[in-house]
C-alpha cells in the first residue's frame, strides 16, 4: 500500500488517523504483523525460569524492581512473593556437575548460564522469513547461591528491602540496584570476536600469582574465559539447526539457510566480514546479555550501530554490491523482530506488558572528533527500516544532531515527525551533551564517542557502566522538609512506614522566624543535600549485594577493564564507573521556590505560615483557593525565558548537581547527576507528595523531568528551549557550552500537528532544531498531538490500539498506560510556532 493511500485510510469509526507501517519488504511486514499476534502465536519468548533444585534456592532477583514502585506489593517475606513462588513452582531444574557447590560464585553462575542457554533452550529460527538466529532468551535463572551464602544473602536483602520502603513510601523517590542500561564493547566484538577476548582473559589469567588464582579474582577469570566460549557453542548449534532446516526448504530459502550457517560458524568468534555477519554478531551477543542478567533488555544498548558496521554495509552494499539495500533492509527488519520479542516475557498480559520498559537504544549520526558530521548511507538506510516500521517499540533510536548536521538529515527527521504522533526517535543534542561528558572527566578527545542507554542516557561505549536509573529522588520533598524544619508535613502518613511529623532532615530552623530569602534558601540547599546522602546511603546497600552475589562474568568480558581488573562489571570493573542520580520533580521544586521568594520574601503578600496552612489544607477552602489561584498565576515560572526564574532554576539545579558528585559506593561506582523522571512523577511519586507553594495539589503529578510544569509554559517552544538550556548552565562568556548534567535530561514537548503542515512550517521547525542545538538542552522527545485524537482514544481505545506517543524518554501505547499519565500527556501544553 503505498504511502498516500495508507495515510489517507480511514476505518470505520475512527475520528482522527493515526501512524501505520507502510511501504514495508515481504520478509519485514510479515515478521512484524506476526510478532503484534502476541499470545496467538505458536512461538513466543516468555520467560522460562531455571533452578539448582535446592530447598533454597532463589530464581527472581527483587533489586532490579526497587525502582518499580508498582511491584512492591508483589514482594514477599523471604522468597514468598508472587513473583518468586510462581517461577519457583514453573522452574526446570538443571543437572549440575559433581564440583558445582566447590566453584566460586561467578563459577557456578556461569556454567549454569552456560547449560540453560545450550542444553535447555531450544535453538530455532522463527519462521522461513527470518534471517537472523538468536531466539529465546528471556529467562529468570537461578542465583546460584549455597545454603550459606542465600541465609548471608536474606539477611542483607530484607534489611535493604526495609530501607528502600521506607525511603519510598516516605516521599522521596526510589532506588534500588538495577540490570541492563549498559552500552557493551559491540565494536570489540565486531572487529576482532570473541576469540579475542577469550585470549586476552586467559592471558590476564596466567599472569596472577597462586594467590589471587585461588581467591576471587582467578575464580572471576575462570569464569570469564569459559564466558567467552558460550556465544561460539550457541552459534554452532542455530548453524546446524539452519542446515536441519534447510533440507525441507525451497531453493531460495535453503540459499538464505547455508549463509546464515556460514555466519553463525563465524561469528561472533571471529571477526564480522560482511554486513549481515555483523548484525548476526551484535544480536547473538546482545540477547545472551538479557539471559545472564534475567532482565529482558532494560537499557541494554547498542551504541552508535550505523558507525560500527558502515565499513561493512559500505563493502557489501555499495562497492562489492554482494547484497542489494532491500536486503540490508530485510536482514534489519529481522533485527528489529528479534529486538520486539523482549516483550514477550509478559506477552500473556497483553500491551500491559508493552510499554516500552526495555529500552534496547540505537545511536545514531552524531559528530566526530573534531566536529565533523559523521551521517553516512548506513544512517539513512536505518531511519527508513524506522520509518517503515513504525509504529513499533525497539530499538529505540537515538539521533545525535550539532552544528554540522546535514540538512538532508534534518528533512528527513521533520518528515519522520510529520508522519507520528509520538515521534519514533529521540533527538540528543551534541555540543550540550558532551560538554556534560567532559564535566565527569571524559577527555574532549574521547567525549565524542558517546552514546545513548535506555531512554537517552548519556554514557561511553563499551568501557562504561552509568546505573542510569538506579537513584530516583523526588526533589520536591526538599520543598517539604524545609517548611517543616526537616520533618514530614503533618498529615503526610503512610501506615505502617511512615508517622505524623517524623523527622527525616537535619534541623535547619522554624521558616515562620525566617526574615531573609537568604536563610530561606540556604536552609533548603541543607535539605536536598540531606535527601541525596540519604538516598546513597539506602542505595548503597543494593551496590553491595548485587557486586557479592550477583555477578554476570559474561557482561564482564565485553565491558573493557573488567578483563585487566579480574573484576565483575557489578563489582568496579569498568574504567568508567558511575550511578546516575536522576532527579524528579525538578519544575515543582524550582517553582515553589519562586513561589515563595516573590509572594513572601519580595512582594510581602503573604507569610510562610499562611502558605503552610493553605498546604495543610490542600487549598481547600475559599481563602486558600484564592491563594492557590495567586501561586499559580501570579509567581514567576520556569520555563518562560525570564531570567530571575531561570537564574534561580540554574542555581536549583547546580546545589542538587553537585551534591551527587560528594559520593561513591562500596563497589567503588562515582554517583552522577541526571534527569530522566521514568513516569514517578505522575505516579508512585506523585501520590506520595504533599501540596506544594507552586499552587499543585496534593497527589497530583510533579513536574516531568527537566520540562516545565504542566501548562505554565506561555511563551512558546523557544522560550522553553532558552530556559532549558540556562537551567543546565547556559554558555561560559566565551560560548562555551555548560551541562551540569552529565547523564543528560530529559525534554519532551508536544507540538499540535499544524506545525507541519506544509514545506514552510517545516522550514520553521528545521529552524527551530537548529536553534536547540544552540541554545536548548541535551536531550528533545517530540509528541505531534491533537488534544481531542487523545480525549477520542480514552473514550474508544478500540479504535487506537497502535497510537504511540512520547511519555518521556520512551514511547508507550497510549490506551496502554494508566489513566493519570494519559490525563498528563493530554494536559501538556501543545505548542505552535
Amino acid at each position: 500500500m503505498s504511502k498516500t493511500s495508507e495515510s489517507s485510510e480511514r476505518r470505520k469509526g475512527f475520528q482522527f488517523d493515526i501512524a501505520k507501517p507502510h511501504d514495508m519488504l515481504p520478509k519485514s511486514h510479515w515478521l512484524r504483523e506476526y510478532y503484534f499476534k502476541g499470545a496467538e502465536r505458536e512461538w513466543n519468548n516468555e520467560f522460562t525460569p531455571f533452578t539448582t533444585g535446592t530447598e533454597w534456592d532463589l530464581i527472581w532477583n527483587e533489586l532490579n524492581y526497587y525502582i518499580v514502585p508498582e511491584v512492591h506489593m508483589y514482594i514477599g517475606n523471604k522468597g514468598k512473593g508472587v513473583f518468586e513462588t510462581s517461577f519457583r513452582a514453573i522452574a526446570r531444574p538443571i543437572e549440575l556437575p559433581d564440583s558445582f557447590w566447590k566453584l566460586s560464585i561467578p563459577e557456578r553462575r556461569i556454567i549454569f548460564f552456560e547449560h540453560a542457554i545450550l542444553n535447555y533452550i531450544p535453538q530455532e529460527i522463527i519462521s522461513e522469513n527470518d534471517l537472523i538466529a538468536g531466539g529465546r532468551f528471556n529467562t529468570q535463572l537461578s542465583n546460584c547461591l549455597n545454603k550459606k551464602e542465600t541465609k548471608q544473602f536474606w539477611k542483607k536483602t530484607l534489611k535493604a528491602r526495609q530501607a528502600h520502603f521506607k525511603f519510598h513510601k516516605s516521599g522521596f523517590g526510589n532506588t534500588g540496584a538495577t540490570g541492563g542500561h549498559i552500552i557493551p564493547d559491540y565494536e570489540t566484538i565486531l572487529n576482532k570476536g570473541f576469540k579475542f577476548l577469550y585470549k586476552q582473559a586467559k592471558e590476564r589469567y596466567e599472569r596472577l600469582s597462586d594467590k589471587d588464582k585461588n581467591g576471587a579474582k582467578g575464580g572471576e577469570l575462570r569464569a570469564m574465559i569459559r564466558a567467552t566460549e558460550i556465544p561460539k557453542k550457541l552459534a554452532q548449534k542455530y548453524a546446524e539447526e539452519c542446515r536441519q532446516l534447510k533440507k525441507n526448504a525451497t531453493p531460495d530459502r535453503a540459499e538464505e539457510l547455508e549463509q546464515m550457517a556460514k555466519n553463525l560458524e563465524k561469528v561472533p568468534w571471529e571477526p564480522a566480514e560482511t554486513f549481515w555477519q555483523g548484525l548476526q554478531a551484535i544480536w547473538l551477543t546482545h540477547m545472551l546479555i538479557m539471559t545472564e542478567e534475567s532482565y529482558p533488555g532494560a537499557g541494554t544498548s547498542f551504541g552508535r550501530t550505523d558507525q560500527h558496521l558502515w565499513r561493512l554495509y559500505k563493502k557489501d552494499v555499495m562497492e562489492e554490491k554482494n547484497i542489494t539495500k532491500n536486503f540490508a533492509k530485510e536482514i534489519l527488519g529481522s533485527f528489529w523482530f528479534h529486538c520486539n520479542t523482549a516483550y514477550d516475557a509478559m506477552v500473556r498480559v497483553g500491551k500491559q506488558g508493552i510499554t516500552s520498559g526495555f529500552g534496547q537504544l540505537m545511536t545514531l549520526s552524531g559528530c566526530g572528533p573534531n566536529g565533523e558530521d559523521l551521517t553516512n548511507e548506513l544512517t539513512y538506510t536505518i531511519l527508513e527500516v524506522i520509518d517503515e516500521w513504525s509504529p513499533i517499540l525497539e530499538p529505540k533510536p537515538n539521533i545525535r544532531l550539532h552544528r554540522n548536521s546535514p540538512d538532508k538529515l534534518l528533512d528527513i527527521l521533520v518528515d519522520m515527525v510529520s508522519r507520528s504522533q509520538g515521534a519514533p526517535f529521540l533527538i540528543n543534542f551534541d555540543e550540550r551533551s558532551i560538554a556534560g561528558m567532559v564535566r565527569e572527566g571524559i577527555s574532549k578527545e574521547d567525549a565524542w564517542d558517546y552514546a545513548c542507554v535506555g531512554c537517552l542516557e548519556n554514557t561511553m561505549q563499551g568501557n562504561d557502566r552509568s546505573g542510569t536509573v538506579n537513584c530516583n529522588p523526588n526533589l520536591a520533598k526538599s520543598i517539604e522538609l524545609t517548611l517543616w524544619n526537616g520533618k514530614n508535613m503533618p498529615g503526610n502518613v503512610v501506615n505502617g512506614w511512615t508517622k505524623d511529623g517524623e523527622r527525616f532532615g537535619p534541623k535547619t530552623g522554624k521558616p515562620e522566624k525566617f526574615e531573609t530569602w537568604e536563610e530561606f534558601f540556604n536552609a533548603w540547599k541543607q535539605q536536598i543535600a540531606f535527601i541525596i546522602k540519604y538516598l546513597v546511603e539506602v542505595n548503597n546497600m543494593t551496590e553491595e549485594i548485587r557486586g557479592t552475589y550477583l555477578p554476570t562474568p559474561y557482561l564482564s568480558t565485553f565491558v573493557r577493564g573488567c578483563i585487566e581488573k579480574g573484576l565483575d562489571v557489578r563489582n568496579g570493573g569498568p574504567e568508567l564507573r558511575f550511578i546516575t542520580v536522576e532527579g524528579v520533580g525538578y519544575a515543582t521544586t524550582v517553582d515553589s521556590l519562586l513561589a515563595i521568594k516573590k509572594l513572601v520574601y519580595e512582594d510581602k503578600k503573604y507569610t510562610i505560615s499562611e502558605i503552610k496552612n493553605a498546604l495543610l489544607e490542600d487549598f481547600q477552602g475559599k481563602d486558600n483557593t484564592i491563594l492557590q489561584t495567586v501561586l499559580k498565576n501570579k509567581a514567576p515560572k520556569y520555563g518562560n525565558d525570564t531570567d530571575m526564574a531561570d537564574e534561580l532554576a540554574r542555581e536549583v539545579m547546580e546545589t542538587w548537581a553537585e551534591e551527587t558528585w560528594k559520593y561513591k559506593s562500596p563497589t567503588d561506582f562515582q554517583y552522577r547527576p541526571g534527569m530522566l523522571s521514568w513516569n514517578y512523577w505522575a505516579g508512585a511519586d506523585a501520590m506520595l507528595t504533599p501540596a506544594t507553594p507552586n499552587g499543585r495539589n496534593a497527589g497530583t503529578y510533579l513536574s516531568n523531568a527537566i520540562c516545565p510544569s504542566d501548562g505554565v509554559d506561555k511563551k512558546g517552544p523557544t522560550a522553553v528551549t532558552n530556559s532549558v538550556g540556562k537551567a543546565l548552565g547556559g554558555k561560559t562568556e566565551d560560548g562555551e557550552y555548560i551541562n551540569y548534567l552529565p547523564n543528560g535530561a530529559s525534554h519532551t514537548i508536544t507540538f499540535n500537528p499544524s506545525i507541519i503542515r506544509d514545506p514552510e512550517h517545516k522550514e520553521k521547525f528545521k529552524s527551530y532544531l537548529r536553534g536547540y542545538i544552540e541554545n536548548g538542552g541535551t536531550c528533545l522527545q517530540i509528541n505531534m498531538l491533537d488534544v481531542d485524537m487523545l480525549r477520542d482514544a480514552q473514550k474508544h481505545p478500540e479504535n487506537y490500539e497502535n497510537l504511540l506517543v512520547r511519555v518521556t524518554g520512551y514511547n508507550a501505547y497510549f490506551t496502554a498506560i494508566g489513566k493519570e499519565l494519559q490525563n498528563e500527556i493530554i494536559a501538556r501544553e501543545s505548542h505552535r510556532m
